[in-house]
């Protein structure tokens, strides 16, 4: 990258959008020439960005964000005056107690005591998910571990097995985040999976009893599956069923420093976090939990979060709670933003 003339246009981007938060003009010059560039062509570039009269309108713009953002960083503040802001986990949480102080709270909630009596939590193994459905093929997401936006073009990573070779792939192969069936796949193995939600009841208590199309969704993966950093345009239930999952929390007042470069994903790689490129991001508060099997967590809307299998998983999430669940009317975020 050191003999190169002209700075690659995903570059030029990110100039020009920490210009506009705020980063300073030698800042940026000095994580430029740490990745290789010269520091002629690290000081053209910055300064015809700056000069160039698209980024003064950008700016104007950019102004009328700042008071929202300032109101966002007031609530990050006082968030931050609570030393241990741990994941309550609860029992015996009526659906009154439930919708008070977390689902219109905007509070995430683990319930424990609620789902260790489905008979899933008790059937689902290797032979039973074998004899129920081995021989019929369902699709998956394959060949993520060579694509680093493998979640953006999960369409292209579509693949159809057989159930029974799908199941050995997750609780025999070891740890991979190759192989995965991601609510992507729904649509395509509704039919195939339908069966299985015989297996468990119905959350009265928090759900509507008559579930709609692409309301319930199946997720299983060997140890070592990651859904990277993003954040969901719903309400959203993940019933752990079988072995342990890691979730990291980022409550929806980050929002200006997680880098939302498209749809509903964070540029930011949770795993090699990258403060140079993403410095913003030093400030951000993460939160882990551990799902257990058992465990019943509620997370809502806005929440960013990144999932981590760390054993052979099957997650239920749900979407068809009591109460209003619909938040994308003014939603017009889907492309690169």
């Amino acid at each position: 990258m050191a003999a190169c003339f002209c700075l690659p246009d995903g570059w030029k981007e990110w100039i020009a959008t920490n210009l506009l938060l705020g980063q300073s003009e030698e800042t940026l010059m000095g994580v430029l020439i740490s990745k290789g560039f010269s520091a002629e062509l690290s000081q053209l570039e910055i300064r015809t960005a700056a000069c160039h009269p698209y980024l003064a309108a950008a700016q104007s713009i950019a102004r009328q964000r700042v008071k929202r953002d300032w109101l966002l960083h007031t609530q990050r503040i006082l968030e931050n005056a609570c030393p241990n802001p741990n994941v309550e986990r609860r029992k015996m949480l009526s659906g009154d107690d439930f919708f008070r102080h977390y689902y219109s709270q905007n509070r995430p909630v683990i319930i424990t005591d609620v789902i260790q009596r489905w008979p899933a939590f008790q059937k689902w193994n290797e032979s039973y998910l074998k004899s129920r459905l081995g021989s019929q093929n369902v699709q998956i997401q394959s060949g993520r571990a060579n694509d680093p936006n493998y979640e953006k073009n999960s369409r292209q990573h579509r693949e159809s097995i057989s159930f029974s070779d799908f199941i050995d792939i997750v609780f025999r192969k070891g740890a991979s985040n190759d192989f995965y069936m991601t609510a992507n796949n729904a649509d395509a193995n509704s039919e195939v999976i339908r069966p299985l939600w015989n297996d468990i009841d119905g959350l009265e208590e928090y759900l509507n009893p008559a579930p709609q199309k692409g309301s319930r969704f199946f997720w299983m993966g060997p140890q070592g599956t990651v859904t990277p950093l993003h954040h969901d345009l719903t309400n959203n239930f993940m019933a752990q069923i079988v072995g342990r999952k890691k979730v990291t929390l980022i409550s929806p007042g980050h929002l200006p420093l997680m880098y939302n470069d498209c749809h509903c994903y964070s540029a930011v790689d949770l795993n090699a976090v990258d403060l140079e490129r993403y410095p913003d991001f030093r400030h951000v508060r993460l939160e882990e939990v551990i799902l257990e099997p058992g465990d019943l967590f509620f997370l809502p809307v806005g929440w960013w979060h990144h999932v981590t299998g760390l054993d052979p998983t099957i997650t239920l999430t749900f979407t068809h709670f009591r109460w209003i669940n619909r938040f994308t009317d003014y939603y017009n975020t889907h492309f690169a933003i």
